[in-house]
């Protein structure tokens, strides 16, 4: 049998979503936009394509075109340095590591550009760990349309009933489910996903292993 856990990467291997949401929210701001939080919580976890059409659906005057946005974005965060083993989430080491040791194959599937996800993996040391890693830019819908899992499950020669998937937010969740993916979340209150899909929760990356051999009932929602 298949031993496959796909990871998402933000908010589960690094939390670097209160560092973007800052980041975009003061970039908003300096360009005279003052979104809700609601709107803003939406963004979490989302690729810059579907960024810059949420933005847009909410102020129709938001920048005419997606070139336009993304090229100022980048401008303006250019030169903010972020130290992505600062942000690491404890146990990640130890946990890659466990399951690899233990015959489980590792993939990655995040919506982040796939140069920020390189950076990030390469950052933490753990780039080699990943046989298959996809990044949602590369594909026409992003999260919570399953493309990618299931992207990611043919690279792999596997069914999608023999992957698991590692997600926090309440698209990536909704992608993995509908891929037809057993699905574990790491528990986060603070933008308020739907993590109710999920078939167990669990809040350090260390319960991982024990997870994927079973659902303990202190883990299950």
């Amino acid at each position: 049998m298949e031993k496959i856990v796909i990871f998402d990467m933000d908010g589960v291997l690094v939390d670097t979503e209160p560092v973007y949401y800052k980041r975009l929210e003061d970039f908003l701001i300096s360009r005279g936009y003052a979104f809700p939080r609601a709107v803003l919580d939406r963004l979490v976890g989302e690729s810059s394509r579907k960024t810059f059409s949420i933005l847009k659906q909410a102020d129709p005057a938001f920048y005419d075109s997606e070139e336009t946005y993304r090229r100022d974005y980048r401008a303006y965060h250019q030169g903010q340095r972020i130290d992505y083993r600062e942000l690491a989430n404890p146990h990640v080491h130890q946990t890659l590591n466990q399951l690899k040791n233990t015959g489980w194959r590792l993939a990655l599937a995040s919506s982040s550009p796939r140069a920020n996800i390189e950076q990030v993996l390469r950052e933490l040391a753990i780039l080699p760990l990943f046989e298959v890693i996809a990044s949602g830019n590369d594909f026409r819908e992003s999260k919570p349309n399953p493309e990618i899992y299931l992207h990611v499950a043919a690279q792999l020669y596997a069914k999608p009933q023999q992957c698991t998937v590692i997600e926090d937010s309440t698209y990536g969740i909704q992608a993995a489910v509908r891929a037809g993916m057993r699905v574990l979340a790491k528990r986060d209150e603070r933008y308020g996903f739907d993590q109710s899909p999920a078939h167990a929760l669990f809040d350090d990356l260390a319960e991982i292993p024990a997870l994927l051999e079973g659902s303990p009932a202190d883990a299950l929602h």
